[in-house]
């Protein structure tokens, strides 16, 4: 089973596209914590965006003593998420495929510069709403790729974005954002599993940072997605569709 997570301003629903492509596989593409349009129907008693909690919300998807190859997809905000649980629980999954997604900022400098531009977004979700704050989010140069995207399928990710809560997102971007979690890139190499690295060709940062990564993981591959940006596996579909494939065949992850 490939269990799926989005990114920021994301939810479940923008993977639709890839589980169409790649219907041989069984596929969960929940919305990560603070990232479900109705709280109580997320099962969750708050929006607790922390590292813990994350964690936690992730084990009731991977039981511990699961049967299935569980295979954990993370894109961005997500593939933070995936990169650290597959390190907290080891064993646990068959593989682990990470796209745009970055270990952490190293310079404790610039990490706690992330922080504070970090809390300002949130005080302006909080303050002006979702909806505003989707329009300055969505013309940055990381985002702004995605215009690329089919008509409809951008339709249908933006009424999910108009439907995230303004206390939702502020706790993910304050309790989960780049200057909130701790770096791992010292713990790459624990990875003791089958791991593919993706980035867009054109995402120039990711693209440096996923080779880097790939060097300090053990049995890790990368692939760049060419003619796409930072939302890789839908702005190129069919060749990430492909590559991921031919990754999990590799390995016989079916």
């Amino acid at each position: 089973m490939i269990i799926a997570l989005h990114g920021f301003t994301g939810g479940g629903g923008d993977f639709a596209p890839l589980t169409k492509a790649l219907p041989e596989w069984r596929w969960r593409t929940p919305d990560l914590p603070g990232h479900a349009p109705d709280l109580a129907g997320s099962n969750l008693p708050a929006d607790d965006c922390s590292l813990n909690a994350s964690l936690r919300w992730l084990d009731v998807l991977i039981p511990e003593k699961s049967t299935e190859k569980n295979i954990l997809l993370g894109y961005s905000l997500g593939g933070r998420l995936a990169l650290r649980y597959a390190l907290a629980r080891p064993g646990r999954l068959a593989a682990l495929v990470l796209i745009g997604t970055s270990p952490g900022i190293l310079d404790e400098t610039e990490r706690r510069q992330r922080q504070v531009e970090d809390e300002e977004l949130a005080n302006k979700i909080l303050t002006n709403g979702v909806p505003e704050f989707l329009k300055e989010w969505q013309s940055r140069p990381l985002i702004a790729t995605q215009a690329r995207l089919p008509a409809a399928w951008r339709k249908a990710m933006n009424e999910q974005r108009q439907q995230l809560r303004p206390a939702g997102l502020a706790p993910s971007l304050r309790e989960f954002g780049q200057g909130a979690v701790e770096p791992v890139w010292d713990k790459l190499k624990e990875l003791r599993l089958p791991v593919l690295v993706c980035a867009g060709a054109e995402d120039e940062k990711y693209s440096a940072m996923a080779s880097k990564m790939a060097t300090a993981c053990p049995l890790a591959e990368t692939m760049m997605v060419p003619k796409a940006g930072h939302l890789a596996h839908l702005e190129n579909l069919p060749m990430f569709a492909a590559g991921l494939r031919a990754f999990l065949a590799k390995h016989q992850l079916k």
